[in-house]
């Protein structure tokens, strides 16, 4: 079984699963490779070959932005446009229907990386270690600053 370490993509997810902020179109013209990794864990959100009406995917798109995706500063609305120009999402005409599209090149790597992983697994565990982290380096800021004399 690979851990989030042998796989970059899994690697690059965690790192960014512990982030808030992170807007898809600044990653997509600074960072395309962490753009490919947050638009393919989107993506693993939607079952292969199944259709989804319209609310169906806002659905889907409003529960991953809640948990797994919390790292992202966008709505569902600007996050379905993405994964449906990236082709991650397939349309239909009259968008009505969508289904999970097969990785398109630029994209496939980040898609193959993720699949099968429990990507909201790995979130929460990468969000609660940053809290630690941030607890203990808040816990050692706050006892450097008490006077020598006091600790003793």
């Amino acid at each position: 079984m690979s851990t989030s370490d042998d796989v970059p993509e899994l690697a690059a997810f965690r790192r960014l699963a512990a982030k808030r902020g992170l807007l898809p179109g600044v990653l997509y013209a600074n960072r395309f490779a962490d753009f490919a990794v947050v638009m393919a864990a989107a993506a693993q959100a939607f079952e292969l070959k199944r259709e989804y009406s319209e609310a169906e995917v806002n659905a889907v798109l409003k529960t991953w932005l809640a948990g797994a995706g919390a790292m992202l500063a966008t709505d569902h609305v600007e996050l379905r446009r993405w994964l449906v120009d990236c082709g991650l999402v397939v349309r239909d005409g009259f968008g009505r229907r969508y289904v999970r599209g097969l990785a398109p090149a630029p994209l496939a790597a980040a898609v193959a990386g993720l699949a099968g992983a429990d990507l909201a697994a790995i979130a929460r565990e990468a969000i609660e270690a940053d809290a630690a982290a941030r607890a203990e380096r808040k816990a050692r800021w706050e006892s450097s600053k008490i006077p020598e004399s006091a600790r003793q």
